[in-house]
């Protein structure tokens, strides 16, 4: 299964993230300057700090302080899969800081993991887990943004989406992503839809019923998620079938959490079970 784990934006983009991610990127040669003493081998560093990105109990803190620091020691600016790993670990470390209701903080860690990520993708544009972080970071910053920025930034993650499908993904937060994207662009108004074809000729097009398909396509590579269930109820509350949703909100509540969009996604969880409780 994948190493990390994928989050709502507005307008036409969908916070991911979360997201799951595959340890088997690209693991590249690290060059170790001379001078340096090196206590563990980049292969134990890798190994230590995709275990403990996936222990959904971990410090994301200080996991980012540790990445940066296998990042400072194997020069990791000419290196993707340490680059990647930066942004992935400082996107995690902003979930926390959302969960926690710190937008600054979490705000900062964004723009600080879409650094690494366009550094990443510069060195490696052919690596699936590259383009789905990327993808993941720009839903979540779209938060921040303004309503052109927003739909300018929803055309940036699809692209970036599609790549990672394109490019063979085995990351169940990709599709679990583009149903959060698709939500958005379902639930666009008449005057961002307006917005979006004056500055993209054509507009995002995408249903509920579209989102529900891709949140499908994630249950199937990672069954069992709670933030999965939650979304899909979403869209079938949308699409006014709440038999449907209920039986959704049922299996989430039975998830064990495993990562931060399952701990966001928590208390909505139950309080929408709790509401829609008479159409089992």
């Amino acid at each position: 299964m994948s190493d990390s784990k994928a989050n709502e934006t507005t307008a036409t983009t969908a916070s991911t993230t979360t997201t799951t991610t595959s340890t088997t990127a690209t693991t590249e040669p690290a060059i170790v300057p001379a001078n340096v003493p090196v206590e563990k081998t980049y292969e134990q560093w890798l190994a230590e700090i995709d275990k403990e990105s996936e222990n959904v109990d971990s410090d994301k803190d200080a996991l980012l302080l540790k990445t940066k620091e296998l990042y400072n020691l194997f020069n990791g600016e000419s290196n993707a899969a340490i680059l990647w790993r930066v942004a992935r670990d400082a996107h995690r470390a902003a979930s926390v800081a959302e969960a926690a209701g710190d937008k600054d903080k979490q705000k900062g860690l964004l723009q600080e993991a879409e650094s690494f990520i366009k550094k990443a993708l510069a060195l490696d544009n052919s690596n699936p887990e590259y383009h789905a972080w990327a993808a993941f970071i720009v839903g979540k910053l779209s938060d921040f943004a303004g309503r052109k920025e927003r739909i300018q930034r929803g055309y940036e993650m699809q692209h970036h989406l599609e790549e990672a499908i394109r490019l063979k993904t085995t990351d169940a937060g990709v599709y679990f992503s583009y149903g959060r994207w698709c939500m958005e662009v379902a639930k666009l108004s008449w005057v961002e839809r307006n917005l979006a074809a004056a500055l993209f000729s054509k507009p995002p097009e995408a249903t509920y019923q579209d989102a529900v398909n891709k949140f499908i396509e994630a249950d199937k590579m990672r069954p069992d998620w709670r933030a999965n269930y939650f979304w899909m109820a979403k869209c079938y509350i949308n699409m006014k079938n709440n038999k449907k949703a209920i039986e959704c909100l049922d299996i989430g509540v039975k998830c064990t959490p495993r990562d931060e969009e399952d701990l966001i996604v928590e208390n909505e969880l139950v309080t929408l079970q709790k509401k829609y409780a008479s159409y089992r």
